[in-house]
């Protein structure tokens, strides 16, 4: 079987956010959840936890209460919840303008989770394990009163950042009873003002095992079940990608429609409120050519989405079962995202047929529980 996890990591814009909270996430993520439904995809929303603590923190209780009403819906029409904690929230300053706009000021070091070094000199095992059990806890006593078997049971780290200090996080997984990480950007090399990923040698098999003490190296017997999110590696994904580009290329210079960001990254500096450019969009799309490496993140080309798709199954796919996760960001997304998301998975069941089902990551935990009682 081929089993696909949508994803989507449920945040606002790390930078700052041009209109409200509710207005980035969760008026966009009705959208992202309604469209889903229109095609029967159970999503997995990744809610960035310390960020709704940190607005109670600090009194902002409006945002996290609508947060948790649309969570507890989400949960009613068959989608799922899980962990997703971007750690430098938790020292972070909060301010709004007057049009209720808001901007995040935070020490960029803290960004990493395997970064920390708490004040009150605990270990990061340490502190990690505490910040999984909560948010465990808080999750589990949040969505419990909707379905008494849910269970957080996956993990997604803020930005990919699983490094540094892989075995102390994942130590961490294992004593909060995680089973399952969702983390690894298979070839994905990254480095920018906040996060430092080289995902390059991490194992070339569709899922496996990660061990504390074997790293991100080398798959092990036993440990936290790795879900990786689809990706190509350095050079599978050029050609597709030049594919790609020449049909956006063709698109932009009969018709354009740029789109306008509610946001803005912790990356930039925050720009002023307009629409990329339709020059700036090609540029960004060449640059992706020349990387050569590819991650599938729901965009509006279903035709580069699918064709990323196949390449990967025909590479991964063998005896076993396989599981793989695409991502999305509501704060991110628009009415021709959401056509293409439709349109992608219709054409993957045409292709592939019963042999292909769209789950949660608490279904792929009951499909491995049960697959390993009947080998018993």
């Amino acid at each position: 079987m081929i089993y696909i996890l949508y994803s989507n990591d449920y945040e606002v814009f790390l930078g700052g956010n041009h209109v409200t909270e509710r207005e980035v996430l969760v008026e966009t993520s009705k959208k992202v959840l309604s469209a889903c439904e229109e095609v029967d995809i159970p999503m997995t929303l990744f809610c960035d936890l310390a960020c709704l603590w940190r607005y109670r923190e600090l009194g902002y209780s409006e945002f996290p209460i609508a947060v948790e009403q649309q969570l507890k819906e989400a949960l009613t029409h068959g989608h799922d919840v899980q962990a997703h904690i971007h750690p430098h929230w938790f020292e972070t300053n909060i301010t709004f303008n007057e049009s209720g706009a808001s901007k995040y000021d935070f020490e960029l070091s803290k960004f990493l989770l395997g970064n920390w070094t708490p004040e009150n000199g605990s270990e990061l095992k340490e502190f990690c394990t505490d910040l999984f059990s909560r948010s465990k806890q808080y999750l589990e006593n949040l969505l419990q009163a909707i379905d008494p078997t849910y269970e957080c049971l996956a993990y997604r780290a803020g930005g990919y950042g699983i490094q540094p200090n892989i075995k102390q996080i994942f130590s961490a997984l294992i004593e909060s009873r995680y089973t399952i990480d969702s983390s690894v950007v298979p070839g994905m090399v990254l480095d920018s003002n906040v996060n430092h990923i080289d995902f390059t040698e991490v194992p070339e098999q569709g899922n496996y095992f990660i061990a504390p003490d074997s790293g991100l190296k080398q798959a092990s017997a036993e440990g936290i079940f790795e879900i990786p999110v689809l990706a190509l590696r350095q050079g599978q994904a050029r050609w597709i990608l030049a594919k790609s580009f020449l049909r956006k290329l063709v698109k932009h210079l009969t018709k354009s429609k740029p789109h306008r960001h509610l946001g803005f990254p912790i990356q930039l500096e925050e720009p002023k409120q307009k629409p990329h450019s339709v020059l700036k969009q090609l540029i960004d799309e060449l640059k992706l050519v020349k990387r050569g490496w590819y991650m599938l993140e729901l965009g509006t080309d279903a035709e580069l989405m699918l064709e990323a798709t196949k390449k990967y199954i025909d590479y991964h796919l063998r005896d076993d079962d396989l599981y793989f996760s695409v991502s999305c960001h509501s704060k991110s997304t628009y009415p021709e995202l959401l056509d293409a998301m439709k349109n992608y998975h219709h054409s993957l069941k045409s292709i592939y047929g019963d042999q292909l089902k769209a789950i949660t990551y608490g279904e792929a935990q009951a499909i491995m529980k049960a697959k390993e009682k009947d080998t018993k």
